[in-house]
C-alpha cells in the first residue's frame, strides 16, 4: 500500500502518512509522494481544505526515518535533504486553502515540523509534540524552528527546543500551538468538522484571507493594510458576494461557486 493515502470528499482532501509500522516516519518515498500530491493540489480550484494525519492510533509522525537519514553522509548531503523537505513543507503551508494537521498521536522531531507547517492543529487528548532534535545532536531543519518562534514566541520556543520536553495537547492549546483538543480516536472527525465549517464560507474569501495572513506577517502595518484593501476590492464585486447578499434577504443558505 502507498506510503501516502489521499482521500477527497466535497472539496476536502485528507492526506494520511501511512507507515504505521515505523510510526509514520518520513523517508524518501513519503517525501516524493508529498511533493507530487501538493503540486497537484496547488492548482485545484475545487479545493476547500486539506487535512494531514497519520495512520494508526499511536503516532502522527515520528520524524525522519533514522535508518534512511543515515544514508546522508557529509554536510552537503544533509543540507540538500533539509532543503528538500523545507521546500515540500513550504508548499504545503502555502496551499491557497487552510491546511489542518490532525495529531492522532505523538509528533517527534521532524513530525513536529510537519505539524507546525499546517495552518491549524487538532490534537487528540493523549497526543503530544516533542522537539527531540537536540537530544540526537541536531536541531530543526525542516522549517520548524522559525515556525515555532512565530507561533509561541521567543522564550517558549527556546525552552521547547532546548529542553526537548513533551508538549501535551492541553498545554499546546493553552499557548496557541493547537486550535482544538479532541478525545482519543476522534481527532480526524473534529478536523473534518472544522473543514466543513470552512467549506460553508465563500471560497474566494477563504483563499483571500489566507493570502492576506501569509503575506501580512512579513509586511509593515501600512503595507499590510494596503494589501487587505486590494484583496477586499477584488471580492467585493464577486458573484459569491452578490449571492451572499441575495441569500441574506431571502433567508436561505448561499450557494457559493467560487466566482
Amino acid at each position: 500500500m502507498s506510503h501516502l493515502i489521499c482521500e477527497e470528499d466535497a472539496g476536502i482532501v485528507t492526506l494520511t502518512l501511512n507507515r504505521p509500522g515505523v510510526r509514520n516516519a518520513i523517508d524518501d518515498e513519503i517525501m516524493r509522494l508529498l511533493s507530487e500530491r501538493i503540486g497537484g493540489l496547488a492548482g485545484d480550484d475545487s479545493l476547500c481544505a486539506v487535512l494531514i494525519t497519520g495512520a494508526g492510533d499511536e503516532a502522527f509522525c515520528a520524524g525522519g526515518d533514522l535508518k534512511w537519514l543515515q544514508s546522508f553522509e557529509g554536510a552537503e548531503a544533509g543540507e540538500a535533504m533539509s532543503r528538500r523537505m523545507q521546500d515540500i513543507l513550504a508548499r504545503l503551508a502555502n496551499l491557497p486553502v487552510p491546511v489542518i494537521g490532525v495529531l492522532n498521536g505523538y509528533a517527534l522531531g521532524g513530525g513536529t515540523e510537519i505539524a507546525l507547517s499546517c495552518d491549524l492543529r487538532v490534537m487528540e487528548e493523549s497526543a503530544y509534540l516533542s522537539f527531540k532534535q537536540a537530544r540526537v545532536g541536531l536541531m530543526p531543519g525542516w522549517g520548524g524552528g522559525a515556525r515555532l518562534l512565530r507561533l509561541a514566541g521567543y522564550a517558549r520556543a527556546m525552552e521547547l527546543l532546548t529542553t526537548c520536553r513533551d508538549l501535551p495537547a492541553r498545554e499546546a492549546l493553552a499557548i496557541g500551538v493547537a486550535n482544538a483538543v479532541a478525545p482519543d480516536g476522534e481527532g480526524l472527525a473534529e478536523g473534518r468538522r472544522i473543514a466543513r465549517e470552512i467549506v460553508r464560507a465563500a471560497p474566494l474569501s477563504v483563499r483571500s484571507i489566507k493570502k492576506l495572513l501569509i503575506e501580512a506577517a512579513e509586511k509593515p502595518m501600512t503595507e499590510a493594510a494596503d494589501l487587505e484593501a486590494k484583496l477586499f476590492s477584488r471580492i467585493w464585486t464577486s458573484e459569491d458576494h452578490d449571492e451572499a447578499v441575495r441569500a441574506f434577504f431571502e433567508k436561505r443558505e448561499p450557494n457559493f461557486k467560487g466566482r
